[in-house]
């Protein structure tokens, strides 16, 4: 065989790097996490009673799709959830979006609504359940609470575990809450220890609780157990925080999502709106020009 000259060496260098390069290329596209479907937390279009109209609210607003309440008070009443859970769900996906997570009460597999509302869930393909939150006793050391806090989540994942759902326990600020100091929530998830009990984690919440650096402390700290988001953001009145309009606040929402995205995070993002605004068609509007904007801060946090 012909040894080969200079140029022809170059020439097929060349070309096994490009295959190499393009088979780099694909392996990095196929390995990058999804972009997560941002949805509305269906607490806040509460004013709409009828399943067919809140779908097509949903659908109107620009976003992918619904964080669905099933909880006392909320769109999916825990004593219909036979009935009624089905409906809401038919409902939206009938309007081409989508059911992507439930808001629950839950918090133990005690609870006598644990089961029902599971296994609906269950038969109709909702994976993310976002779960009830506990409160520390102010006269107790948290630390000593903390087991028993445990022993009830533990007996909630086996539930999830059973019908092959994931559950995310909500972050919020706030003396007293169990889990918005973030460093209980990962001593509980750790403990727990199963891929079904995670955070869902709220980075307005998160950014109170550490405003100057413990944010990205704790999302670095949570991030391989976050398993769906929430959003909002605020500004600080005097030591109190103020909810605003996402995007015109001090959470630096695409920073955490980088941190959520390098742990490969691709579950929903539920956008929350805890301000007040005039009227509902002031509420309507707010929420199309978040959805902008969360998508956005996803894009700049590298999303494709």
């Amino acid at each position: 065989m012909p040894e080969l000259n200079r140029r022809q060496f170059m020439a097929v260098s060349a070309a096994g790097a490009g295959v190499l390069a393009g088979a780099a290329s694909k392996t990095q596209a196929a390995a990058a996490p999804k972009t997560p479907p941002v949805c509305i937390f269906s607490k806040h279009l509460q004013f709409i009673v009828e399943y067919d109209a809140l779908a097509k609210a949903t659908r109107d607003l620009g976003v992918d799709g619904v964080d669905l309440t099933v909880r006392k008070g909320g769109h999916v009443e825990p004593a219909k959830v036979e009935t009624d859970f089905p409906r809401a769900v038919e409902a939206v996906r009938g309007v081409g979006s989508e059911v992507y997570m439930i808001t629950t009460t839950l918090f133990s597999g005690d609870d006598p609504e644990a089961r029902p509302i599971m296994s609906m869930a269950q038969k109709l393909g909702i994976q993310y359940v976002r779960i009830g939150g506990q409160m520390y006793n102010r006269d107790k050391n948290p630390a000593e609470e903390l087991p028993a806090f445990t022993e009830q989540l533990r007996s909630l994942t086996a539930l999830a575990e059973e019908y092959g759902l994931t559950l995310g326990y909500h972050n919020h600020s706030g003396y007293g809450n169990v889990g918005g100091p973030i460093w209980d929530l990962y001593e509980m998830i750790k403990a727990v220890g199963s891929p079904r009990l995670g955070s869902n984690f709220d980075a307005g919440h998160a950014s109170v609780e550490g405003a100057f650096g413990a944010w990205q402390t704790n999302a670095r700290l949570m991030a391989p157990y976050v398993k769906m988001m929430a959003v909002k953001d605020f500004i600080w009145n005097k030591n109190k925080p103020e909810w605003v309009a996402l995007g015109k606040g001090i959470v630096q929402t695409a920073e955490v999502f980088k941190i959520m995205r390098a742990a490969g995070f691709s579950g929903p993002v539920s956008m929350h709106f805890e301000y007040k605004v005039k009227d509902n068609n002031a509420l309507l509007a707010e929420i199309k020009d978040a959805a902008v904007t969360c998508r956005a801060e996803l894009a700049k946090a590298g999303y494709g």
